[in-house]
């Protein structure tokens, strides 16, 4: 190597004055050197390392995260740019066969048969951090919607005028993905809608928060039973809301709730029976519930009694006010089978007299006690059951709250409480 370099600078200094055979003699001694093909090969193998580097690094910026969390969603199929036509060298015309135009469009998020039923979604495990990377993603984030039936997989253009059954393609637009009907567009007829959202009537239309927030705050909530807007938002931590918009989502999720107890899970037939059990609740509830129309903004209380079978988790209410026995009885006998054993709190309770009083009242048919009474009786399931009503109880101002229909859904799914409502939305949804 010295003597290589020694060489160089040799030649180098002294190119001027040097004689024609004293140059060629010192390119024949770097020539000769026999580690440059050496140094040739290190510099390869740099550029070859820099290059693998490079490929690491593409994959840690793209990394698969719906496939990481198992969540099958298929080839993704989003509108992709056309393959560059061959050149054949000669200018055939193309003949145009009926039929043989390839679709261009893309009309289903997902395919068909990768959306999954109802009951898969009880398979996940979320957590925040899932959530949040999903959502982070517009793609993975409606993929994920459509995976679970949240949002439609598909749409149909509901124009008069186009043809029946006619599907709308996924577009990417400015605010997001949107169907869109190139028959609408193609006529270019004026006062015709052809583009509308992948959220059009679904629950996530009226909602103005960034989907992470909205699905992080929904798991907590319902991880997290009567806590504060002040705790909610230390478990939020930097995706944090302000107060108004707690409110309002939570009033959207008790509203999602009231709504599948009164239209799904609602018994139609009196419940309870002999020697069951059945829980008495006064709560406020939301009147003139909609999915489709609804701004949850607005919100008109009325004053509900709810029934609730602790055995099998069964639950029935009435709309009337209940001021005295009298009411008590007749609701009774509308809502609970004779035979059961009627309970209530004892604060409630007062408003329709003495314990003693109002079990004479109701004597031929029902029994008539407190929580208090039937506390030893209660295994330690149903005792944690009732412990949700404490937690509930510790919001300010819980009374002003319709909080009964929680209580019941939460009594029914203790264990992933989120996987649960968002079945719950989508069964809603389907209606």
């Amino acid at each position: 190597d010295n003597r290589a370099m020694n060489s160089l600078e040799y030649l180098i200094a002294n190119t001027h004055t040097l004689s024609d055979a004293s140059i060629m003699d010192a390119l024949a001694a770097l020539t000769s050197s026999p580690n440059l093909g050496n140094h040739e090969e290190e510099y390869d193998m740099e550029v070859n390392s820099d290059d693998e580097m490079k490929i690491d690094l593409s994959a840690l910026i793209n990394p698969s995260v719906f496939n990481a969390l198992q969540l099958p969603i298929g080839t993704g199929r989003f509108p992709n740019p056309s393959p560059p036509r061959p050149n054949s060298g000669t200018n055939t015309p193309i003949r145009k066969t009926p039929g043989s135009r390839p679709d261009r469009g893309k009309f289903t998020i997902l395919d068909g048969t990768e959306v999954a039923g109802p009951e898969e979604v009880l398979n996940v495990d979320f957590n925040s951090d899932i959530l949040q990377k999903i959502f982070c993603d517009p793609k993975l984030g409606i993929q994920f919607l459509a995976r679970y039936g949240l949002i439609p997989n598909t749409r149909v253009c509901r124009v008069q005028d186009c043809p029946k059954d006619q599907l709308m393609s996924l577009i990417k637009h400015a605010n997001g993905f949107v169907w869109r009907c190139r028959s609408c567009r193609k006529r270019r007829e004026k006062r015709i809608i052809t583009k509308i959202s992948v959220y059009e009537g679904t629950f996530l239309f009226y909602s103005r928060m960034p989907l992470n927030k909205f699905f992080i705050f929904m798991l907590i909530w319902c991880e997290n039973p009567g806590l504060s807007i002040t705790e909610y938002n230390r478990l939020m931590g930097e995706n944090r809301l302000v107060e108004e918009t707690i409110y309002n989502t939570i009033g959207f999720m008790r509203d999602i709730i009231q709504n599948w107890c009164d239209t799904i899970i609602a018994s139609n037939v009196p419940i309870g029976g002999p020697h069951r059990i059945v829980e008495v609740v006064e709560t406020l509830s939301t009147e003139q519930l909609s999915n489709k129309t609804r701004n949850r903004r607005t919100r008109h209380y009325t004053t509900r009694t709810v029934f609730v079978s602790l055995a099998d988790d069964k639950i029935k209410s009435v709309d009337f006010p209940l001021h005295n026995v009298h009411d008590l009885e007749r609701a009774l006998l509308e809502c609970v089978q004779p035979g059961s054993i009627v309970v209530m709190r004892d604060s409630y309770m007062e408003r329709f007299g003495q314990q003693e009083e109002i079990s004479n009242a109701l004597f031929n048919h029902y029994k008539v006690k407190s929580i208090c009474d039937v506390w030893p009786d209660f295994n330690e399931q149903e005792r944690s059951k009732q412990f949700i009503k404490t937690e509930m109880n510790q919001v300010p101002n819980v009374n002003q709250e319709p909080y009964a229909y929680e209580y019941f859904f939460r009594r029914c799914f203790s264990d992933k409480c989120f996987n649960h409502l968002l079945r719950v939305i989508r069964l809603l949804y389907q209606k």
